[in-house]
C-alpha cells in the first residue's frame, strides 16, 4: 500500500508512552509502512517534543506517571496548533474507565493494547485520511467566509404578532421560494421543510418566541429532482422596551456540502469501500454493543467468519475486477440472506436529515479485508443455530456468480465462536472464530467448525512455531539428514536424499508436517529450501572429494522455490561455490508444481538440463498421474510413492499400478525410484520388475551427516566371498 505524504514528506507520528517495548513495536511497524516517528517517555517530554516537531498524529498512552494521557490530551487540544490534532489514546484492556474522560478532553480515536501491528498502520492511515478531508474542509469554509462570510448564508426574520417571515434574497432561493416571494407566512415557510424536520424547527421558533432564548436547529428542505438541501438555522429573540419578544431574527446556512464530507469521512473511516459493509473497526464497535446487550440480557451470540475457498485464483486468473464483483455479490447475497430478522449495517442510506443508517435488526454483515466477510448473530436461542446460519450462508455463495463472461462458483470455509462459551469479547470471539475458519480449511474447506479449547491451543502452538520459525535460520537450527537410495540390481549405494530436520535450541526436535506447511504459507520456505540446496550441495562434494563418491544428491523443492524469479541463476552460483558436479544433483518436484502453469515449468525444467542436472518426479501417482506431461516434460526419472510400495507383496491393486509405472517410465527413457522400501518381498518384487533404485529403512532411516558417512564407510567395507555370495542369493 502507498504510503501516505505531507507536502512529499512522511507523516511524522508522535508516541507517548513509558514502556519502551510499546514505542520499539509501534516504531517498528509505522517505519516499515513508510511514517517518520517521534518519541517522548512522559506527559512534559510530549508537549516538548509536539511543539518542537509538530506531529501529523499524537499516539498516547492513556496511563502515564506523572502527567497522565488524559491531562496531556486536554493540554494538546488547548495548545495554538493542536486543535485539530488527531490522537490516538492507547488503552489496555482495563482502562474502559478513562476511554469517556480521554474523550471529553479531545481524544479523536482508541486502539488498544497489546498493539495489532496491522490494525495499528491500517488506523492511522484511516485517520490521517480523516484528517486530510476535514482539513480540506476548514480551509474551504476560511476562503468562502472571507469572501462573503460563508457561501449560502441567508437571513430571516419572524414577528410573532403579524406571523410574517421576512427572508433574504439568498435563503428565499436557498429554500425554494418563488421569485420576489420573500416574506411568507410561518405555515407556508414551514410547508418548504422536509416533512420529518416540520415539527423541530416549528418547535424551535415557538420556544424562542415563548422564552426569549435563541435556537439551533438543522432541517432538510426538498428542492426540484428529489434533491435535499440540509440547512443549519440560528435564531436569537429581540425583545421590547418591556421585556417582551417582539421578534426572532437568526441565520440559514446550506451546509449540504460539509454533511456530504461528513459522512465520507464516516464511510472511510468505518466502511469497505468494494462492498460497503462495515469494515473491522465499525464491526468492532457494533459487536461490543452487542456484546453488550447480550450480557445484560443473559443471551447467547454468534460469531461467524467465512473465507471465500481459493479465491486467490479468482484475482489471478481472471483479474482483480472480476474478483471485486465477486465480492459485491457475495456481499449483497449475505445481506439478503440473513435478513428478516437480521441486520445489515450498509453505508449506502440515503436519507437526507433523517440521521443513522441501521435496521432495527439484531444481525451484522461485515468484511473484514480480503475475501473474508463476519457475520454476528445478535441473538441465537441455542449455540446450533451458527450452524444452521453457516449452510444457509454456504448455500446461497454455493449459486454461480457471473463475471467477466464467465459463470464462476466458490465455496466457502465458516468458523463460528459462541458467547459467553468462546469469549467475552470482540477481540476473543473474532479471533477463535478466524482459528476456527482455519480449522475448517484444514479439515478439506467447504464446510463450518465451531471454536474448541483444542483449537485455541494448536492456534496458540502454531504462532510460536512461525515465531520460532522465523529465528532458527539466522540460529543456525536446521539440520540436513540424508537417506540411503540402492541401486537394486548391484546393492550398492547410488545416492541419497536430503531431508530437512529443525532442533530446536531446547533440544526439542520439530516434526517437518509441523513446520514445513508454516514454511510454506510463510514464504519461509524459499530462504529455507536455499539453505538445503546450499549444504547439502557442499557436503556432497566434500564426500566426493573424501573419496565417498561420487553418490547423485536428490533435493526436494517447493512450489515457491520452482516459481521463485531468478530461480535457476541461484542453483547455478550454488553449483559454482560448492563445486558440485552439476550430473550428479538432482531436483525433485511433485506433479502439481509442474501442471500449475505448463509452458512456464517446461521453460524453467529445460533451463536446469542446460545446467547438466537432472529432474525427478516425487511420489508419482497421488497428483495428477497425466501420461501426457510425462512426455511433455524434460524429465530424468520418477519416484514410486510408499502408499503404493507398502502393500506391494500383497494387495494385487498395488502390484498392478506399480508394475504398469516401471514399464511406461521405462518405454519413456525415465528411471524409476521406489521410496518406502522396508521388507525383503518389497524388494524382491521391485527387483523382479526391473526397479532401479530403493530408498527406504530397509536400507536406513534419514540420518545426519556424520552417521550417514560411517553408515556408507560400512556398507563399503570388503564383507568374505561367501557372505557377499549369500546376500546376492
Amino acid at each position: 500500500m502507498k504510503p501516505l505524504t505531507i507536502q512529499g514528506k512522511p507523516p511524522v507520528i508522535l508516541i507517548v508512552d513509558d514502556d519502551s517495548v510499546v514505542r520499539f513495536v509501534a516504531r517498528e511497524a509505522l517505519e516499515g509502512a513508510g511514517f517518520a516517528v517521534v518519541e517522548a517517555v512522559d506527559g512534559a517530554d510530549a508537549m516538548r517534543v509536539f511543539a518542537e516537531t509538530g506531529p501529523a498524529v499524537v499516539m498516547l498512552d492513556i496511563v502515564m506517571p506523572g502527567m497522565g494521557g488524559v491531562a496531556v490530551c486536554a493540554a494538546i487540544r488547548n495548545s495554538p496548533s493542536g486543535a485539530h490534532t488527531p490522537i490516538v489514546m492507547m488503552a489496555g484492556p482495563d482502562d474502559s474507565e478513562v476511554i469517556d474522560h480521554a474523550y471529553e478532553a479531545g481524544a479523536t480515536t482508541f486502539i488498544t493494547k497489546p498493539l495489532n501491528r496491522v490494525i495499528l498502520t491500517h488506523r492511522l492511515r484511516y485517520v490521517l485520511r480523516s484528517k486530510q478531508i476535514e482539513d480540506d474542509l476548514r480551509d474551504s469554509e476560511a476562503r468562502l467566509a472571507r469572501a462573503q462570510r460563508m457561501a449560502r448564508l441567508g437571513h430571516w426574520q419572524w414577528e410573532p404578532a403579524s406571523g410574517l417571515i421576512h427572508c433574504s434574497e439568498d435563503l428565499a432561493e436557498m429554500i425554494g421560494l418563488g421569485h420576489g416571494e420573500q416574506i411568507v407566512t410561518l405555515d407556508r415557510f414551514i410547508s418548504l421543510v422536509d416533512a420529518p424536520d416540520r415539527g423541530r424547527i416549528a418547535s424551535a421558533l415557538a420556544s424562542s418566541a415563548e422564552t426569549g432564548q435563541g435556537h439551533r436547529v438543522e432541517y432538510a428542505v426538498a428542492r426540484a429532482g428529489g434533491a435535499k438541501l440540509i440547512i443549519s438555522q440560528e435564531g436569537d429573540a429581540v425583545l421590547d422596551t418591556a421585556g417582551a419578544v417582539e421578534k426572532v431574527v437568526g441565520i440559514a446556512q446550506d451546509i449540504t456540502d460539509r454533511r456530504v464530507a461528513e459522512d465520507r469521512i464516516r464511510n472511510l473511516a468505518y466502511f469497505d469501500s468494494v462492498t460497503g459493509l462495515p469494515n473491522r473497526i465499525h464491526l468492532v464497535e457494533i459487536l461490543g454493543k452487542a456484546i453488550a446487550g447480550a450480557r445484560r440480557q443473559g443471551r447467547e451470540l454468534a460469531v461467524l467468519v467465512l473465507d471465500i475457498d481459493h479465491f486467490k485464483r479468482i484475482n489471478d486468473t481472471l483479474g482483480h475486477g472480476v474478483g471485486d464483483i465477486i465480492l459485491k455479490e457475495a456481499a449483497q447475497r449475505l445481506v439478503q440472506c440473513i435478513r428478516g430478522g437480521d441486520r445489515a449495517f450498509r453505508s449506502d442510506d440515503s436519507r437526507v436529515g433523517a440521521g443513522g443508517g441501521e435496521s432495527d435488526s439484531s444481525n451484522t454483515v461485515s468484511r473484514l479485508g480480503g475475501d473474508e466477510f463476519v457475520i454476528v448473530l445478535g441473538d441465537v436461542r441455542r449455540a446450533e443455530d451458527g450452524a444452521g446460519v453457516a449452510r444457509r450462508v454456504a448455500a446461497t455463495l454455493g449459486a454461480p456468480f457471473s463475471a467477466g463472461g464467465s459463470e464462476i462458483r466458490i465455496t466457502v470455509s465458516i468458523g463460528i465462536s459462541v458467547f459467553p462459551v468462546d469469549g467475552d469479547d470482540a477481540e476473543s470471539l473474532l479471533k477463535n472464530a478466524d482459528a476456527a475458519m482455519f480449522h475448517a480449511k484444514e479439515q478439506g474447506r467447504d464446510r463450518s467448525q465451531f471454536f474448541t479449547a483444542s483449537l485455541n491451543e494448536r492456534a496458540v502452538r502454531r504462532f510460536s512455531l512461525e515465531t520460532n520459525l522465523r529465528k532458527a535460520l539466522a540460529n543456525d537450527e536446521f539440520l540436513v539428514y540424508y537417506q540411503p537410495k540402492i541401486d537394486i540390481a548391484s546393492g550398492e549405494p547410488c545416492g541419497m536424499e536430503a531431508l530437512i530436520r529443525w532442533r530446536r535450541r531446547d533440544g526439542q526436535l520439530v516434526s517437518p508436517l509441523d513446520f514445513i506447511p508454516i514454511a510454506e504459507e510463510t514464504g519461509l520456505i524459499v530462504p529455507i529450501g536455499d539453505w538445503v540446496m546450499q549444504t547439502a550441495c557442499a557436503q556432497t562434494a566434500a564426500w566426493t572429494m573424501q573419496g565417498l563418491g561420487p553418490l547423485k544428491l536428490s533435493v526436494n523443492l517447493s512450489a515457491a522455490q520452482f516459481r521463485q524469479p531468478g530461480f535457476v541463476d541461484r542453483v547455478a552460483r550454488i553449483l559454482d561455490r560448492t563445486g558440485l558436479a552439476p550430473d550428479i544433483f538432482e531436483l525433485e518436484l511433485t506433479e502439481g508444481i509442474l501442471v500449475a502453469d505448463t509452458q512456464a515449468s517446461i521453460d524453467i525444467l529445460r533451463h536446469l538440463n542446460a545446467l547438466g542436472l537432472s529432474v525427478s518426479i516425487d511420489d508419482f501417482g497421488t497428483g495428477y498421474s497425466s501420461l501426457s506431461y510425462l512426455k511433455r516434460f524434460p524429465l530424468d526419472a520418477l519416484k514410486i510413492d510408499r502408499s503404493f510400495v507398502r502393500d506391494l507383496a500383497t494387495d494385487p491393486d498395488d502390484a498392478a499400478i506399480v508394475t504398469a509405472t516401471i514399464a511406461l517410465a521405462h518405454s519413456l527413457r525415465l528411471r524409476v525410484i521406489a521410496e518406502g522400501v522396508e521388507t525383503e518381498a518389497q524388494l524382491a518384487f521391485l527387483r523382479s520388475l526391473g526397479c532401479d533404485e530403493a530408498q527406504g529403512y530397509l536400507y536406513s532411516p534419514p540420518i545426519p551427516a556424520a552417521d550417514f558417512a560411517a553408515w556408507l564407510i560400512e556398507r563399503r567395507r570388503p564383507r568374505p566371498v561367501a557372505l557377499t555370495a549369500m546376500a546376492r542369493s
